[in-house]
């Protein structure tokens, strides 16, 4: 693990260990920003059941996130939320775009637009997990090494836009 992934890791499990539904990384996780009262956390996994069945439990999650994959092997998006402003009937609304850039500096596709939390209520307090987000395979043929994905969450109601920059490692298949 790079340092700087390091202390990202660390920040992620410290703040989200003083928060009601906490959660400790197993591999690499994103760092939460902010827009305002906005909170965004960008994740991925390998494993979207096993990370679901985590997250709904009561206790503490230990969530199976990673940056790391390889080729022909799915990696999920999940995006973490919180502080979102509501609308006059008490609801939020979050939209989402994806950037990916392959390792050579190229986009890879088009970006993506989405809505991660159609409107809906806001979790009570800490963080909740948006309904939608993306997957990922890079197949036979593409390119291995870093893929640069860019996450731009923008609350409806406020105006604002948080954005996180992920690098996702895809390597050879065993």
């Amino acid at each position: 693990m790079k340092p700087p992934a390091t202390a990202a890791a660390l920040a992620l499990a410290l703040w989200l260990a003083l928060v009601p539904r906490a959660a400790a990384a197993q591999d690499e996780g994103g760092a939460e920003v902010r827009a305002g009262e906005l909170r965004i956390i960008h994740l991925w996994s390998v494993d979207p059941d096993a990370f679901l069945a985590q997250w709904n439990q009561p206790d503490p999650p230990t969530l199976p996130i990673t940056t790391r994959t390889a080729r022909n092997r799915p990696i999920q998006q999940f995006i973490l939320y919180g502080g979102c402003q509501r609308d006059f009937a008490g609801r939020c609304h979050l939209s989402a775009v994806v950037t990916v850039t392959a390792p050579d500096g190229t986009p890879y596709g088009d970006p993506i637009a989405f809505d991660a939390l159609p409107l809906s209520p806001p979790v009570a307090q800490g963080f909740g997990l948006a309904p939608n987000s993306i997957g990922l395979v890079i197949e036979d043929g593409e390119q291995l090494g870093d893929y640069t994905v860019q996450l731009d969450v923008t609350d409806e109601i406020a105006g604002v836009t948080a954005s996180q920059t992920t690098v996702l490692e895809i390597v050879e298949a065993d």
